[in-house]
């Protein structure tokens, strides 16, 4: 005679696929050991503890959503920044560091406007995620908006400054110092060190915050 398994140790969605499938007829008793432990309350409790648990990681779940927001954000101001040198009768070139500079400013103050306002860039939007505060989940404000904002303006801010000082030291002297060159490479690394810590800090938690939303206080969620 088969010996009946111990049920007691299956979770609550072993215990229902059991069910489904165990022949009743013949093993009654084993089917009667199911349905007492399925009506149990512990079971009760620990399937909603699971759902919920569940539900928790799917909210938070915003890596690729935000990824392709991005990525709709940066698509829109690529054309509105053509749109602009077309309307200013000057050549578009992706390899203009000053019109990707003041690229980089425009999109900036689009991010802290619709956050502000709205918890939500276009792209985050379509793709249904929302920045919300951290401690309750409610919408955010300027001010919040601007504080989690703030590294990623202070860069584009310092970058153009930077670009339009160059501009007009190469005015006056026609070359640029070798001290100018070296702000130039140690800005772009610490840029670059900044990018990969927002995106290794985002991979290394639950609720996918970035170093952005730490300092802002926010967190980004799925719209139910």
């Amino acid at each position: 005679m088969d010996k009946m398994p111990d049920y007691a140790s299956y979770s609550y969605d072993e215990l229902l696929d059991v069910e489904q499938h165990i022949n009743k007829q013949q093993y009654p008793e084993r089917y009667a050991a199911i349905i007492g432990l399925i009506n149990d309350p512990r079971y009760l409790k620990e399937d909603k503890q699971e759902c919920e648990s569940r539900e928790q990681d799917s909210k938070y779940s915003t890596f690729w959503p935000r990824f392709w927001a991005a990525t709709l954000d940066g698509i829109l101001f690529s054309a509105l920044l053509i749109g602009q040198c077309y309307l200013l009768g000057v050549e578009y070139d992706q390899q203009n560091h000053f019109q990707q500079a003041i690229h980089g400013m425009q999109l900036c103050i689009y991010i802290i406007l619709m956050h502000g306002f709205f918890g939500q860039t276009l792209g985050k939007m379509c793709l249904k995620v929302k920045v919300l505060n951290h401690d309750d989940e409610t919408r955010i404000g300027l001010k919040q908006a601007f504080i989690r904002e703030s590294i990623n303006f202070a860069i584009n801010a310092f970058w153009l400054s930077l670009l339009i000082y160059i501009g007009v030291t190469v005015g006056l002297n026609g070359n640029i110092s070798d001290s100018l060159i070296n702000i130039m490479v140690a800005f772009g690394i610490l840029a670059f060190i900044w990018a990969i810590s927002e995106f290794i800090t985002m991979l290394s938690n639950k609720k996918r915050r970035a170093l952005h939303d730490y300092i802002g206080k926010t967190v980004v969620v799925r719209m139910q």
